[in-house]
């Protein structure tokens, strides 16, 4: 096994800088306290004795899965919403932003029941990860580094980066398809894979004014701005919407998923409707007025800029997972059609 790659690195820092500053936080995170709760990934009848043996592929290979897994470690930045949705409650969670105090976004809490995941943070701590007792690792929306993945192997079976997959930028099916096959769930995985696409090609069908019209989703942080481009996840799930990516964001090409903006070329990000989210979490007005480059925009002087005020939306928005798309869909729906309204 060779280590991690210059581009996967560079890929794997543009991935934590685009998910976690959509709620200011770029640090990664503290280890669960001493109130945390062990979970246990328990069966609830999603799959059956005769779904095994399964074989999955990754990047690395094919994993074999003998039996269906009890105790399910979830690694990969949104993994455990797609076990969440299948009805399993990962042992341990990757507690990507500290606001999560039980190691999910909103949108995925109900679905831990009463439990807790214990939280883990990269660089892994792999005595921990041994002691919580995994039979199966998930971690698909990952860096695909070659070295964690084989630590990871040594301690029990590891589903990591689909092949052919960017590193962090799995899109949503394809991680649903993948984790659902490694525990067995094939069948409900596509099942949520088609609920998703219903809603929205529903949504887009809804709101007919938003065929079309072009977007732009921007980030402020830490005094700078940056450009969604239209290989990353959050465009991607706009544009289903019917929405197309503004010119410039089209200009950009899909190799790189994020790109900073100086002041004076804010104006080139212009579009019909732009979508902005917040490093800091400011009021809009507080965010224009430190962000004077984005409030010079036509779509911001003509009411045509969507900010969600709840940050979870962005996340939401972020996470693209089969639990988080209905969130972000619901928060930004209402704001879209009226920035469109003619």
């Amino acid at each position: 096994m060779t280590g991690t790659t210059d581009r996967e690195r560079s890929l794997s820092r543009r991935g934590l800088l685009s998910l976690g500053a959509v709620l200011g936080s770029t640090a990664l995170l503290a280890a669960c306290g001493k109130d945390e709760t062990k979970a246990s990934a328990k069966p609830s009848g999603g799959a059956n004795a005769k779904t095994f043996p399964v074989t999955v592929r990754d990047k690395f290979g094919t994993v074999e899965i003998p039996e269906e897994p009890k105790r399910v470690l979830s690694l990969g930045r949104t993994d455990h919403d797609v076990l969440l949705a299948l009805g399993i409650v990962p042992v341990g969670v990757w507690q990507f932003i500290p606001t999560m105090k039980r190691g999910v976004g909103v949108w995925a809490e109900k679905a831990l029941g009463s439990q807790t995941p214990a939280f883990l943070k990269p660089p892994y701590d792999y005595e921990r990860v041994a002691s919580l007792t995994p039979d199966l690792i998930v971690n698909v929306q990952s860096g695909g580094d070659a070295t964690e993945y084989k630590t990871l192997t040594d301690i029990t079976r590891t589903v990591g980066l689909p092949a052919g997959a960017t590193p962090n930028a799995v899109p949503w099916r394809e991680s649903t398809k993948t984790i659902a096959a490694a525990v067995g769930r094939t069948a409900r995985g596509d099942r949520l894979i088609a609920d998703t696409e219903a809603l929205l090609r529903s949504t887009a069908e809804a709101n007919p004014a938003f065929a079309g019209k072009t977007v732009s989703i921007l980030l402020a942080f830490g005094g700078k701005i940056g450009v969604y481009t239209a290989g990353d996840t959050r465009m991607q799930l706009v544009t289903a919407l019917g929405l197309k990516p503004s010119a410039y964001v089209e200009s950009l090409g899909d190799e790189k998923y994020f790109v900073e903006l100086s002041a004076e070329k804010a104006g080139d990000a212009d579009a019909d409707v732009v979508i902005l989210l917040s490093q800091q979490q400011m009021p809009l007005k507080q965010t224009l007025a430190q962000y004077p480059q984005i409030g010079a925009m036509k779509a911001a002087r003509e009411n045509r800029l969507v900010f969600p005020s709840d940050p979870s939306v962005g996340l939401a928005l972020s996470s693209a997972s089969v639990l988080s798309i209905p969130y972000a869909v619901k928060g930004l729906e209402p704001l879209l059609a009226k920035a469109l309204k003619k």
